[in-house]
């Protein structure tokens, strides 16, 4: 999963805690801490008991108190949570309106109900409306200074705004509340956004040691370790990582993505496949479909390939449908898969003016190259790169556009930089950076032998 889009799964990381509350007086709660409790200290076996399914035993609970009492604002924002949950256990965009309406109802019957707000900011995230979620949550602050839950959400909203130092203030105060496995998670990626990819790492590997509520958190959060180790090249460690998701929950979708990635990356065309079609087929999420595209290309079956380009863009709408803000994610597929240049620049503008974070510059950069509007694209690309992050994506797509402009020597050190930070960033890129990179080298030579 690129970095781009992970962070944005982290403001779901605790929703269950409130469901869990909600729930106690049934016994729920007291039955997972049992299993938390008595599987020791390691974060990964504390969760590993707890399974999707008790979200949806949790869904069906909480629905049937409702029917006794419509108008509990508890039980009604532990219902939103546990649809929000919902949405991240199965991709299943549909579950946001509905958490809408549960939490909306809550906030309506208790304006002063902090952890309806809060939710309601983590919707907005998942949805990616940004300012909503930082506005939603700063009124939550105000009834609530001291819960860490509502800096995550504001450190999520601020780090899409292109607000970096605000965010780290923000992080920070989490983590001085709370620290647990949401908070450390932030830390890493922040960290992996200013280019510290040991602290990122480290950072990391404190979530995974910290566990978490849900059996999805605790996995997330291993694959997120596994995709660390992979955005710099080390295979050996992500596999790692990915496997030890897998050995503790095996039907773990985005563990088998990251695996997927490690096949990959080293040409074992069938594994990955088997692991993508499986992944696509429970959870269509475009970043999937995407995924799988490149795997069949690279695998020389183009049909196949085509197909994938489908799905992302019908999945895509579906997304739109259920009040998600795509384009950002579209603009830069279909500046790789063929779109209309000018649409996909239209996209990539509106994209930035809501999210004018580093990879808003970096997506608006690539469709203006896309364009063949090199001026323009430079200025965003060099913007992209402002905070120092080791993405070898992002520097690919600055090597790329430098070497439009004739500037050589930026190409090869962008593109060098590229494969240097990750040599399997991206099937079809990288590929491409090392066909430049020989041509700019046979270019010095031609060049030599002419002035020799």
């Amino acid at each position: 999963m690129p970095a781009r889009t992970r962070f944005l799964m982290l403001g779901l990381a605790l929703v269950v805690v409130l469901v869990a509350t909600a729930l106690d007086g049934r016994g729920l709660l007291a039955q997972a801490r049992t299993r938390w409790q008595g599987q020791g200290t390691d974060g990964l076996a504390v969760t590993a008991a707890l399974r999707p399914s008790d979200t949806v035993r949790q869904v069906t609970a909480l629905q049937d108190r409702l029917r006794q009492s419509p108008d509990d604002p508890r039980l009604l924002t532990a219902l939103g949570g546990a649809y929000l949950q919902r949405a991240r256990d199965t991709g299943d965009a549909s579950y946001y309106a509905r958490a809408e309406q549960a939490l909306r109802r809550a906030a309506e019957r208790q304006p002063d109900n902090v952890d309806a707000l809060t939710q309601l900011g983590v919707l907005a995230l998942a949805r990616h409306q940004f300012r909503e979620a930082r506005d939603l949550a700063e009124q939550a602050r105000v009834l609530n200074p001291d819960r860490a839950l509502i800096y995550g959400v504001i450190g999520d909203a601020l780090v899409e705004l292109g607000e970096y130092p605000q965010a780290v203030t923000t992080v920070q105060r989490m983590v001085d509340l709370r620290p647990n496995l949401s908070s450390y998670a932030r830390v890493s990626y922040l960290r992996e956004l200013h280019g510290d990819l040991p602290g990122a790492i480290d950072a990391m590997q404190r979530a995974v040691r910290a566990g978490g509520p849900a059996a999805e958190n605790a996995a997330w959060t291993q694959t997120q370790l596994a995709l660390l180790y992979f955005g710099q090249g080390d295979l050996v460690s992500a596999e790692a990582e990915a496997r030890a998701t897998l050995a503790l929950h095996g039907d773990y979708i985005p563990g088998q993505v990251a695996l997927a990635r490690v096949h990959a990356a080293r040409s074992e065309w069938e594994p990955a496949l088997q692991l993508l079609r499986h992944a696509v087929d429970v959870t269509p999420l475009p970043e999937y479909a995407t995924l799988l595209g490149d795997v069949y290309r690279a695998a020389g079956r183009p049909e196949e390939a085509a197909a994938q380009d489908a799905l992302v863009r019908a999945t895509a709408q579906l997304q739109r449908a259920g009040g998600m803000a795509v384009d950002m994610e579209m603009a830069l597929f279909e500046a790789d898969h063929g779109g209309d240049p000018a649409t996909t620049v239209a996209q990539a503008r509106q994209a930035y003016r809501d999210r004018p974070s580093i990879h808003g510059a970096d997506t608006l950069a690539w469709a203006l190259y896309r364009a063949g509007l090199m001026d323009e694209a430079r200025f965003y690309s060099q913007e992209a790169l402002r905070l120092g992050t080791r993405d070898a994506l992002l520097h690919y797509h600055a090597g790329m556009i430098a070497l439009a402009a004739g500037d050589r020597a930026t190409a090869r050190q962008s593109l060098d930089t590229a494969l240097s930070i990750n040599p399997y960033f991206s099937l079809p890129h990288a590929t491409e950076a090392r066909a430049a990179l020989d041509q700019l080298g046979a270019a010095e030579r031609v060049a030599q032998e002419s002035g020799s």
